[in-house]
């Protein structure tokens, strides 16, 4: 297929010189917040105990059904050979059930294909079901394969050359794959129905399987198709064929008023200011009849539950819908005695139906107080960048008490160009008037985007030089040394961004992000935990540098009187370009005549190996 390009939002200041621009990219949605596959747990290659599976087959992706060795998954619920696909339960639109199962530009990983062509495209993953045993069926036994598809929804949208297929294997003989069914990509934001009569003797076999796979472009989350709700069984009338099932649809996102998570020790100084009044859950009636359909939900903490039944009723005209309910927690307060560093509890929101698929009648989430703060609920629908070289980004946050932070995590999305070798500086201000003030602590280690190969959504932590305290407002993120595109994860389901997310442009002030959603940008705060045991470096003391920005020459204060030093500068992605040495005299001079305008850090040493680093820029 042909690569689309970028869908972006482009914020301009009056103030500023240049094109200024702050990127959104559609994304893929994300997988089921609450639970990381861990790659040892899914290795292919695993054989499903008891023989091929017989009629009916069905699967609506409510609970982890592919391919793994997780002992906490029983054998019973696996339908899939493989594990490429991903499930996850936020991503699709309307989806039957809660959880789908999502055929992008990832493998199983969470990696792109192929993440150095960003124009690559080609076959991505497949979804390839356990034998089933069809022998001694006819075709007079309507034998259907019924499932649902939806392009893109909430995330990137496939084109019509990004096809999703459909193959089955005749066991016949030595078994041969066929393809039977395809469609081509297009943007939907509801599920389509299809039903294959499967009708021909080398299908009606003991060890049919069948398959769906996709083409994409393969360099990140592009091109998506959603699977949901598919049923194999005998005697289906495609004219008569209805459901019975009444459903949760999405995940509860959050119980907290402004958080999805925080450190316990921050939460326990406020309980009550920080739980919400009450939550929103979804429900879906896909059946032609109303039900009477009574919520509840329960918390447990440490093996022990307390139920919450009967708390919400919906009893009349709820055939063929959705359902948006919201729910009182009537002044219910996670318990702030529980005497730890940490604590974790699990929120489950439930129905009563007695419909033909209890698993889907609940929704659980789980509330990490631990030693972050975060806005995001951990899925990663959209991408943010801020596209400069030396562009910032900056997150407002709000701590409770008076806490050392000693860094942050952040969720880089895949998605098209790898910045994995572009450096930035992480960097953490103060508050003034409401916009990012004053560095609280000076950075000058360079980091770079991390991409992990062991599930999809993990964030990778980078610790602040030194750590430091803070209490009130404060802001996290940091300057990118290039005008790529960072991709950091844009949660759209929650909006923090609004009023908290600044960017600031090269030559220009502060201003306010346009794009909605959330950051998955989380401070991370010692939070009374063990301490971190670090090495104190040798410094060279009460030296600093000026002009800075600096043009063609520098003023280097404070290098001791006859003492020997050597002066290094590296630019942003660590290499060399500068390298003098010189005997102190109080005030020494540095040309700067070949450096070209950018950033850079300077680094000082002497003859004992103490030294100290002081970042530069050279404007034009």
């Amino acid at each position: 297929m042909m690569i689309r390009p970028l869908v972006f939002f482009l914020a301009l200041s009056l103030s500023l010189v240049g094109a200024a621009q702050e990127v959104e990219s559609d994304l893929i949605f994300d997988i089921e917040k609450n639970r990381q596959y861990e790659l040892d747990k899914r290795r292919p290659g695993v054989e499903r105990g008891g023989g091929a599976l017989p009629l009916p087959f069905f699967d609506d992706f409510s609970r982890y059904s592919l391919l793994t060795t997780d002992p906490n998954i029983p054998a019973s619920y696996q339908r899939w050979e493989d594990d490429q696909a991903r499930i996850n339960n936020t991503f699709a639109m309307s989806p039957i059930t809660i959880g789908v199962a999502t055929l992008e530009g990832l493998d199983r990983t969470g990696y792109p294909y192929d993440f150095d062509d960003q124009y690559a495209e080609g076959p991505a993953d497949t979804l390839t079901s356990v034998p089933i045993n069809l022998g001694g069926y006819t075709e007079f036994d309507n034998v259907y394969l019924v499932f649902h598809y939806e392009g893109g929804g909430f995330g990137n949208a496939p084109e019509g050359e990004d096809s999703l297929y459909l193959d089955f294997y005749s066991p016949f003989g030595q078994g041969e794959w066929f393809q039977r069914w395809s469609v081509g990509g297009s943007a939907m934001t509801s599920f389509e129905r299809v039903f294959i009569h499967i009708t021909e003797p080398e299908y009606l076999l003991n060890g049919f399987r069948f398959r769906f796979r996709n083409h994409a472009t393969i360099s990140g989350n592009y091109d998506m198709w959603h699977l949901d709700y598919i049923i194999m069984d005998q005697q289906i009338n495609p004219e008569t064929f209805d459901y019975d099932e009444v459903a949760m649809q999405y995940p509860v996102q959050r119980v907290l008023n402004t958080f999805t998570a925080m450190p316990w020790t921050h939460f326990q100084s406020n309980p009550e200011g920080f739980m919400a009044d009450n939550f929103v859950f979804y429900q879906h009636n896909a059946g032609p009849n109303a039900e009477n359909i009574a919520s509840g939900w329960n918390i447990t903490y440490d093996g022990v539950t307390t139920d919450f039944p009967g708390q919400t009723f919906n009893v009349s005209g709820n055939a063929q819908q959705e359902i948006v309910t919201t729910g009182n927690l009537n002044g219910y307060v996670f318990d702030p005695t529980v005497t730890d560093t940490c604590a974790v509890f699990d929120f489950c929101v439930y129905h009563n139906p007695t419909d033909a698929y209890l698993q889907n009648d609940t929704t659980c989430f789980r509330q990490d107080f631990s030693d972050y703060y975060a806005y995001d609920d951990g899925s990663a629908e959209r991408a943010f960048a801020v596209q400069a070289a030396g562009g910032m980004l900056a997150l407002r946050f709000q701590s409770a008490i008076t806490d050392t932070i000693i860094g942050i995590r952040v969720h880089w999305t895949p998605y098209g160009n790898d910045p994995s070798f572009s450096p930035f500086l992480l960097r953490l201000w103060n508050d003034a008037g409401g916009l990012p003030g004053n560095e609280i602590i000076e950075n000058f280690t360079f980091h770079n985007p991390q991409y992990y190969q062991d599930g999809y959504d993990i964030f990778s932590f980078y610790a602040f030089d030194t750590p430091a305290e803070v209490s009130g407002t404060f802001y996290v993120g940091w300057v990118q040394s290039d005008a790529v595109l960072y991709n950091v994860g844009n949660d759209k389901n929650i909006d923090n961004n609004t009023g908290k997310l600044f960017i600031k442009l090269p030559n220009s002030n502060w201003q306010q992000s346009g794009i909605t959603g959330s950051v998955m940008i989380r401070p991370v705060f010692k939070s009374n935990k063990t301490p971190i045991v670090s090495v104190k470096e040798n410094t060279i003391e009460n030296t600093s540098i000026y002009p800075n920005p600096a043009q063609d020459r520098l003023i280097l204060q404070g290098l001791a009187i006859g003492e020997k030093f050597q002066i290094q500068i590296f630019d942003m992605s660590g290499k060399l370009v500068m390298t003098e040495q010189t005997f102190g005299n109080g005030q020494n001079e540095l040309q700067l005549n070949d450096l070209e305008r950018g950033y850079y850090i300077l680094q000082i040493s002497n003859q004992a190996g103490s030294t100290v680093n002081h970042k530069l820029m050279i404007a034009e």
